[in-house]
């Protein structure tokens, strides 16, 4: 078996499984609204979204966000949310480190409150003491009965088609900046991350055109590798931005919700120059002691990334203007290049 080198990042352990449900793609269309000059911030505005319409009378200032990517994105346009949902970090502390550094160095405002999660759903009432003027939760599985409670303290807006699918990460961006009354901004945000990308693309030439499956490692008791195969989820989108290209015998395997799932058994038709995966540690050294996987070219051959970190497995499961330049400056592409040539390296949880 190929050694294993792996690097550790200081910061408290915490990995969760919430990434399997959340992130794939939808419509990447311009947000629909009823207002014909907000593309200049122009209020009020009426969005359409999953549950309807939601008019927003004025220009928010006090926003809760719900869910992934919209936290991010809000802070990014200059607006701190005052309560945000809590976000699995290394740190333990309910933050992602892009996110504390927009607010805290870029925004110079405190930390919001994290939202206390109930059976059934959010806090009402611990919502509605924040007074917000705006609840906004594109990227969530906020269902219709919770959208009409949190209606009845502030305009709120959730997802545009269904929950988890807010498309692209220049769609919710677009969408923020529209919701927000900072489309101006937000184009110039994804400007900029366009760029940020394509800089880091040119870096690594190597990378370009290199066949990868990006996946899960294996579960207790599981005899297959799950990996994330549609055009339109944002992880694959991100991938696809960097010049890597789905691995031959991806497309032929049969979607069942967020991933496609293979026998083990049958991996060597999945014809990958690097396997980048993210899972517990149980879960990685599971996928590299079991046998049928050795035999796998990439698992034999030492080329796999492995991620046990939470940081990078959220900017990589929840791309946004703010996660998308952090992934990089940590060093993801180098190590995807270092696995391309066998390093077999995993990123562990700190």
């Amino acid at each position: 078996m190929h050694a294993v080198r792996r690097r550790s990042f200081a910061a408290a352990l915490l990995v969760t499984l919430l990434f399997v449900a959340g992130c794939t793609g939808a419509n990447s269309a311009a947000p629909e609204t009823d207002t014909s000059e907000n593309s200049s911030g122009a209020f009020p505005l009426s969005v359409s979204h999953a549950f309807g319409k939601t008019d927003i009378p004025q220009k928010p200032e006090k926003v809760v966000t719900i869910g992934w990517i919209a936290h991010d994105i809000t802070a990014a346009l200059g607006v701190t949310p005052v309560a945000v949902s809590s976000t699995s970090s290394d740190a333990g502390n309910g933050y992602s480190p892009w996110f504390e550094d927009q607010v805290e160095n870029e925004n110079n405002d405190e930390l919001p409150l994290i939202l206390t999660q109930t059976s059934d759903g959010p806090d009402y009432e611990e919502i509605l003491a924040l007074e917000p003027d705006l609840i906004f939760a594109p990227h969530s599985g906020v269902t219709e009965v919770q959208y009409e409670r949190l209606s009845e303290i502030a305009p709120t807006v959730p997802y545009e088609q269904e929950a988890w699918l807010s498309g692209t990460w220049q769609h919710v961006t677009e969408f923020a900046g529209t919701v927000l009354g900072e489309s101006e901004r937000a184009e110039q945000l994804i400007k900029d991350t366009e760029q940020t990308i394509a800089d880091a693309a040119a870096e690594h030439p190597r990378l370009q055109g290199t066949t990868i499956a990006f996946g899960v490692n294996l579960f207790e008791g599981s005899d297959q590798l799950s990996f994330y195969t549609s055009p339109e989820d944002p992880r694959v989108a991100l991938i696809h931005d960097f010049g890597l290209v789905d691995a031959p015998g991806l497309s032929e395997l049969e979607a069942d919700g967020f991933t496609s799932s293979i026998s083990l058994e049958n991996l060597n038709d999945i014809d990958a120059e690097v396997f980048v995966a993210w899972g517990k540690p149980e879960q990685s050294q599971r996928t590299l002691d079991n046998p049928v996987a050795q035999r796998w070219a990439p698992i034999a051959e030492g080329r796999y990334y492995f991620t046990e970190d939470s940081d990078m497995t959220m900017a990589m499961s929840a791309p946004n203007v703010l996660s998308i330049p952090w992934l990089i400056e940590e060093g993801f592409l180098d190590d995807v290049e270092e696995a391309l040539d066998g390093g077999a390296v995993i990123r562990s949880a700190p």
